[in-house]
């Protein structure tokens, strides 16, 4: 108890040095500032990131001119309440004149084989028209129930073959459970589909549970703005590699693919799947999942980029998908002069260059320059109206067609137009490439912060002249428009119309991604540029005798800066996120630099004003000591261990120790007189009686304890 009690008694005397500022105080000060903002970073990624299942949530896909399909969420556990999926003509789903389909979806309603997701279809829709749906709590009064979610809404599009102006939107890459209002803002641009080009969440499960890859879709589902946009319009997804097995992972393993699959198919409403269209496959719970549909005179192609892919290696080309899904792509590329415009989705970048193992279309190096060569001699050579979206980098990026042509051929434009969005939530290139950014193939680009936390989409609307206009020479157009934050902040823009295809240039464009935007730029290198300046005023008012000192000061402001930082990311990773508010830290390290500013003001001050009443005590006659002769509390400590003689570089209490006890000694305290800064204490020898060394042997000593008119020893 008396060595705890010793301990405490320690650390209490070593806090109260210098009135308290000292460098056992400061860094207990930034220890503290850290935790703040580790604490300040649970908060907010648990106020931005949704981390809980949610279970009553609904999705309308594979959505036609007359059909529709849904998959519809149970409830965990048997709560005894009972739940019906309604789908009506009006929005209050409870009027049942307006209903079109009843399921219950009560506990006990769902089988073992469903995991809680109930698979629903219709095929009686009309086209051009909006209907509602969502699950409900019935009651016993007719044309009365509760919500027990919010309602969806989508329309159907138009008789396939019909010219009519719409909008789609898309993006990739969100991290999982992101609360971002911009997901309900897209809604503001009224949007039929919503494509999203993978990384639907960032669970990265290579797991054989179903229900655990299930509930990655609850969690996002559980965001209510990600909910509100995915019910309100119609979804079509693709996974990527985050939601598929993991960062940059293949099919090697088998036995988790197929539970993948099993789960897009539980969880997903989808188009129909080109390989149950084609007959390569007849289970759609095992199949591939590239899919195709058209709205209106459009095409939309979505190639499945995971589930058949297998990288490249030294002695392996690579597989980016099977034979059959080729044949499959290849056949609706030849196809194009069917519609106006074809677009192609894309879940891996396509301009990115030749690497064995990457996970990029430039990892599949034949793959990619197959394709090429086809697209130039059927679409390139035919109707020139090839549109790509792509996700997978997360940045907002455009190329005209001069980076995407690996057709090695000029006969036929092979370069087709490329739209880049992303990332819904997520950084850029992130901290992997802040020191040397990664070089991007774009015509125009590239639209993210490589270190910080993007919200970003794009829109692409689809516009035909009538007949008339036609005959005037108007032609069929495609603005491409993509947005950060909310759907009112365009980043970017470009209007495509008529053959939108070119020959692609040997020198492709490069972009890089700027490392901070500006504003955290300068707010980081203010806090710097703060605690630099520390330094600087600290040794200027210690002198450069006391250099170690004012050096850990400005040591220990450089290490808790990074301190701070990395406190930041620990705190988001207690959500199993890294979405860091990056702007958020620099102002938080901004705050903290001023703070230990302050601090060190202080201290330097203390150390140079601040009398010691020991010291006045120790003067002769009792006198007061001049302002020159006072030593603070911290630097008295430091003489007894650190005095040293000038000429020899020996300990004070060495040469101490070397004289006769019964001996008389002298010592006068005082300013050195030769030109030395004030503060410079020394022990100036004056006489004994049994020597006749001169002042001169023992000259200076520098920082050491005042002793006056009494033996060392």
């Amino acid at each position: 108890m008396s060595g705890k009690n010793g301990i405490c008694n320690a650390l209490s005397a070593k806090c109260c040095q210098n009135n308290g500022y000292n460098l056992l105080t400061f860094t207990l000060l930034l220890t503290f500032c850290s935790f703040l903002m580790f604490l300040t970073s649970i908060i907010n990624t648990n106020y931005n990131y949704n981390t809980k299942p949610y279970r009553d949530w609904a999705l309308a896909g594979g959505v036609t001119s007359t059909s529709a399909n849904f998959r519809v969420r149970g409830p965990a556990s048997n709560d005894g309440i009972k739940r019906e999926f309604v789908l009506s003509t009006h929005p209050n789903l409870a009027i049942e004149k307006n209903q079109l389909l009843v399921t219950p979806v009560s506990y006990e309603d769902f089988v073992p084989q469903e995991h809680f997701m109930k698979r629903i279809s219709i095929d009686t829709l009309s086209p051009v028209t909006t209907y509602y749906y969502g699950i409900t709590h019935p009651q016993s009064i007719p044309n009365s129930a509760t919500m027990a979610g919010d309602v969806g809404k989508f329309s159907t599009p138009p008789t396939e073959g019909s010219r009519v102006n719409f909008t789609i939107a898309t993006g990739a890459c969100s991290l999982t459970g992101s609360r971002s209002q911009m997901f309900a803002s897209v809604l503001d641009l009224n949007p039929v589909l919503f494509i999203h080009m993978g990384d639907f969440h960032y669970e990265d499960l290579d797991t054989l549970d179903i229900d655990e890859r299930l509930e990655a879709y609850d969690k996002v589902m559980g965001s209510d703005s990600q909910r509100l946009l995915y019910m309100r319009t119609i979804l079509a997804y693709m996974w990527d590699d985050h939601d598929w097995l993991g960062n940059n992972q293949d099919s090697t393993n088998e036995e988790a693919s197929n539970v993948a699959k099993q789960s897009y198919s539980l969880g997903i409403p989808h188009y129909q799947l080109g390989a149950i269209q084609s007959g390569t496959s007849d289970a759609d719970v095992t199949a591939p999942k590239y899919q195709a549909f058209t709205i209106g005179t459009v095409r939309f192609v979505i190639s499945d980029l995971r589930s058949e892919s297998f990288k490249s290696t030294q002695d392996f080309a690579g597989q980016i998908y099977s034979a059959a899904q080729k044949e499959w792509l290849y056949n609706e590329f030849a196809q194009a002069d069917n519609y106006d415009f074809v677009v192609w989705v894309t879940s891996r970048p396509w301009t990115d260059p030749d690497e064995i193992g990457s996970d990029s279309w430039g990892g599949f190096v034949n793959d990619r320059d197959d394709l090429s060569s086809y697209i130039a001699s059927t679409v390139g050579a035919g109707p020139k109206n090839l549109l790509v979206l792509s996700g997978d980098n997360h940045m907002v990026a455009f190329d005209d067609g001069s980076s995407t042509d690996y057709s090695n051929q000029t006969e036929f434009p092979g370069g087709f137009p490329l739209l880049h969005s992303g990332p819904l939530t997520n950084f850029g290139s992130g901290i992997k490439d802040f020191v040397h950014p990664q070089e991007n193939y774009f015509t125009d680009g590239c639209h993210a912060i490589n270190s910080e936390v993007n919200h970003q989409f794009s829109t692409v609307e689809f516009t035909f002249p009538t007949q008339e206009m036609e005959a005037a020479g108007m032609q069929s157009c495609i603005e491409l428009k993509s947005y950060a934050e909310n759907s009112g902040n365009v980043i970017f823009q470009t209007k495509l119309c008529g053959e939108i295809m070119r020959v692609g240039t040997p020198d492709q464009d490069v972009c890089t991604l700027p490392r901070l935007s500006k504003r955290t730029e300068i707010i980081f290198i203010a806090s710097l540029c703060v605690i630099g300046l520390n330094l600087f005023i600290a040794l200027w008012v210690l002198g450069l005798k006391r250099c170690l000192l004012a050096i850990s000061y400005f040591g220990l402001g450089i290490i808790f800066f990074c301190a701070t930082v990395a406190a930041a990311m620990a705190g988001a990773l207690c959500f199993g996120t890294l979405g860091v508010n990056v702007f958020a830290v620099s102002i938080f390290t901004l705050l903290q630099s001023i703070v230990g500013s302050f601090f060190i003001g202080m201290a330097m001050y203390q150390h140079n004003t601040c009398q010691s009443e020991n010291l006045q005590k120790e003067q002769p006659g009792g006198n007061p000591a001049a302002p020159d002769e006072v030593l603070d509390n911290e630097e008295r400590t430091a003489e007894r261990t650190i005095g040293e003689h000038t000429q020899e570089n020996t300990p004070m209490k060495e040469i101490i120790s070397n004289f006769d006890s019964d001996d008389e000694h002298k010592f006068e305290v005082g300013v050195w007189e030769e030109g030395e800064t004030r503060n410079e204490y020394a022990f100036e020898v004056g006489s004994w009686e049994d020597s006749s060394a001169s002042d001169d042997d023992y000259s200076k000593f520098i920082e050491v304890e005042y002793m006056p008119n009494r033996n060392p020893r």
